[in-house]
This record gives C-alpha cells, sequence and structure tokens, in this order.
C-alpha cells in the first residue's frame, strides 16, 4: 500500500499596512519610497478624520 500525502496549498497574500503616528491631532505616515533610500524616518502629514460606525454604516449598501 502507498501512502501519499496531499499538499496544502494556502494563499500568501498579506494585509497592506503603513506606520503612522499622531502628535498635535495631526495623523503622519511614513514615505516609504525616502526609507529604502535612506534609512532616517522621513513622516508626511495627512488629513484624516475619525467617521463614527453609524456613518460608515449609513453608507452601506443593503440589498
Amino acid at each position: 500500500m502507498i501512502n501519499r500525502r496531499k499538499k496544502k496549498r494556502y494563499a500568501k497574500k498579506g494585509i497592506d499596512t503603513q506606520r503612522v503616528f499622531t502628535e498635535n491631532n495631526q495623523v503622519f505616515v511614513k514615505n516609504i519610497a525616502s526609507y529604502k533610500a535612506n534609512p532616517k524616518s522621513e513622516w508626511s502629514p495627512i488629513t484624516f478624520k475619525w467617521v463614527s460606525i453609524e456613518k460608515v454604516q449609513d453608507c452601506l449598501v443593503l440589498e
């Protein structure tokens, strides 16, 4: 009798993330392109606004 094992295949797609920090109610993101060229951190401010879950749910399309 031949004992064969099936190979399991798993998706190896990761979650895209980005480093951020806040200071004085301003959100900053790390500039990835500059980090690869220069290991010193370079941060850029972005426009960011918290939205309540209720507002997000109101925008969802229900079928």
